[in-house]
């Protein structure tokens, strides 16, 4: 057998396999936990009103990652004006821009009362939604 023709069929093989554990994932229910745990944030009916869809991007040893508009170095001003645009122009300490704040913490406290209720769930971290960002046409630093 030639060079070629093996590689062929361990490609082929390859391909066989994953599509094999595709086909078992679908089947059987075997989705991914990090599926499940995107699946619960969507069906969250707390979570479903609020504008802003956090989702889950990496799950390990009982750490997920969730996607948030905000971060430590990131104002988060320009995500609630871009979400409720009567916003616009109002300082950070303006009543309206408080309560949007007030009730983004809620979202962000219920979105990590969801994961850390699941028994294989530790704790929670975030990483900035800078796509979310892209998607609005919202500009971030400097």
């Amino acid at each position: 057998m030639d060079r070629l023709t093996r590689n062929a069929i361990v490609i082929s093989a390859i391909v066989l396999v994953l599509l094999a554990l595709s086909l078992a994932w679908n089947r059987f229910g075997m989705t991914p936990r990090i599926w499940q745990l995107n699946e619960l944030l969507q069906q969250d009916p707390v979570l479903a009103v609020y504008p802003y869809r956090f989702r889950a991007v990496l799950f390990i040893n009982g750490v997920v990652t969730l996607t948030s508009p905000h971060e430590s170095e990131v104002p988060i001003e320009p995500f609630l004006q871009a979400i409720e645009p009567d916003l616009a122009g109002k300082s950070a300490d303006d009543p309206a821009m408080l309560a949007a704040q007030e009730r983004f913490w809620k979202q962000e406290m219920r979105a990590i009362e969801l994961m850390t209720s699941q028994p294989d769930v530790e704790s929670v971290v975030w990483s900035l939604d800078r796509a979310w960002y892209h998607d609005h046409g919202v500009r971030l630093g400097q």
